[in-house]
Order: C-alpha cells, then sequence, then structure tokens
C-alpha cells in the first residue's frame, strides 16, 4: 500500500521494527530500543505519541492501564472524529468479561490476569482516509508495524471488535 502518512509517523513503517509481543514501554523507550530489541503494539503507541506530541506517557501504561487511563486520555464519540493520533482499540469480539466489568489483579506491579481483559490490541489513526480508515500499527500476523485499512481488522479473532477511541487530551 502507497500510503503516505505524517511524517512523524511514517518513520514507523521501517521493516527493521521486529514485532515482539513482551516488548511493551517498560522495555521500549525510544525508536533506538524498538530498533534493537523489538516492539508491540503498545509501546508503538507511546512512541507515536511522544512524536506526535511531544508528550512522553508514562511507562506503567500497558495495554489495560492505557485504555483505561482517564488522566491523560479522553473517549472519542465516532469514528468521524477521529483525529491523527487517536488511539482505536481491538479485542475479541465473544469474551467472558466486559472491559468495564474487568477487576485487574496486580502482583509486583503486573497485571496476573491479563488473559482476561478482551482488549488486545491498539493502532493509530494516521489521520489518512481512503475510502477506510488508514491505522498504524504493530502486529504478530506481520511480524512488524504496519498500516492497515479499519476494515481489515474484523478479519481476524484477536481484532475483531472495535472497543473504543480515545485522544491524547490537549492533542494539538
Amino acid at each position: 500500500m502507497g500510503v503516505r502518512m505524517n511524517r512523524f509517523l511514517d518513520q514507523y513503517l521501517d521493516p527493521s521494527f521486529v514485532y515482539k509481543y513482551t516488548h511493551g514501554p517498560d522495555v521500549v523507550r525510544s525508536r533506538y530500543d524498538a530498533l534493537r530489541r523489538g516492539i508491540n503494539c503498545v509501546s508503538l503507541a507511546h512512541l507515536a505519541l511522544n512524536d506526535l506530541f511531544d508528550y512522553q506517557l508514562p511507562n506503567e501504561l500497558d495495554c489495560y492501564e492505557l485504555y483505561t487511563d482517564s488522566e491523560h486520555f479522553e473517549s472519542v464519540a465516532d469514528l468521524e472524529c477521529m483525529r491523527i493520533g487517536d488511539l482505536v482499540w481491538f479485542g475479541r469480539e465473544a469474551t467472558n468479561i466486559d472491559p468495564e466489568n474487568f477487576i485487574p489483579i496486580y502482583q509486583d506491579r503486573q497485571l496476573l490476569n491479563w488473559e482476561d481483559f478482551p482488549i488486545r490490541h491498539v493502532a493509530i489513526y494516521t489521520g489518512e482516509y481512503d475510502e477506510d480508515y488508514l491505522l498504524l500499527h504493530s502486529t504478530h500476523l506481520e511480524g512488524t508495524n504496519a498500516v492497515w485499512p479499519l476494515s481489515r481488522f474484523a478479519s481476524y479473532a484477536a481484532y475483531r471488535k472495535l472497543y473504543g477511541i480515545s485522544r491524547l487530551k490537549n492533542a494539538a
């Protein structure tokens, strides 16, 4: 796909980025770390928001914490209201628990019951629309970062349901 995005996001389409599920924001704090160690979708969201808005999120904000964070984020009403840098949240369609009813269990600041949380993935809206909303994300399916149209996410069970959209507060 010949996508021309914002220059800050474009740099993450380098195939040198290798997807590593365990390399969240506590491990990956810079583009250099991501290239050297690997990156997951949450780390990519942290780095993209830093590049776009010059705002570094606390590295304790992993998937669940980032999704539920109201100190740094606000909800976006619907797809038509999205702006570049908005986070789009995906997960399994059939789950035993809704995100609102999930009760996190921590030990040593690690979320122990993360597998019960239905939201499994985050992507970044690129600001581009080419008959569909284009989203940057890091995925095991391609082994690197990629831009997909929103409609493609529904083809995969782990990404089938769109759970919400969030925007960094005071994002320019």
